[in-house]
């Protein structure tokens, strides 16, 4: 469908340091076409996926009348999920895997295949904690540790 921008770069930690990448991103595209048809979304979310290395255990999709799509992809490294404006030209999308599966890959062949993007927004959240997990101890109520457990070495503990 046409040139992208290159890949984006995003300060996630390494996925063997976390419970997984979660991305949170929207594009708005120049050509709102794609953005219209539940068919073109039922082969491109879960080939990018593929694509990008993931098990696909499932699909689910709905068009939208007169138009606009919202869909979900279950992986085995979690799930990737599509909604989309195409009245604005918006794209969003919402990948989340774990393991050693990276979500910017799945973002960027759907990038690609949506060229040209004219503006992207980009929230990259990690998703648990290995080392505090391996740990035993627990954040507070409000999801905190004290600083002293925060620290790199608090896993030698």
């Amino acid at each position: 469908m046409g040139t992208s921008a290159p890949p984006f770069s995003s300060p996630i930690p390494h996925p063997s340091r976390s419970g997984g990448h979660h991305l949170l991103v929207d594009l708005w595209v120049a050509d709102p076409e794609p953005l219209r048809r539940v068919d073109a979304w039922e082969a491109l979310l879960p080939g990018a996926c593929r694509e990008a290395g993931a098990t696909v255990l499932g699909a689910r999709f709905h068009q939208f009348q007169p138009e606009g799509v919202t869909g979900i992809v279950l992986l085995a490294e979690s799930h990737a999920s599509v909604h989309t404006w195409p009245e604005a030209g918006l794209v969003t999308l919402d990948v989340f895997t774990c393991g050693a599966l990276d979500a910017r890959a799945i973002v960027d062949r759907i990038r690609d295949a949506l060229a040209p993007v004219v503006r992207e927004r980009v929230t990259a959240v990690a998703r648990g904690d290995v080392a505090l997990a391996e740990s035993g101890r627990q954040p507070d109520a409000r999801g905190s540790l004290p600083p002293s457990d925060l620290s790199p070495d608090a896993t030698a503990r």
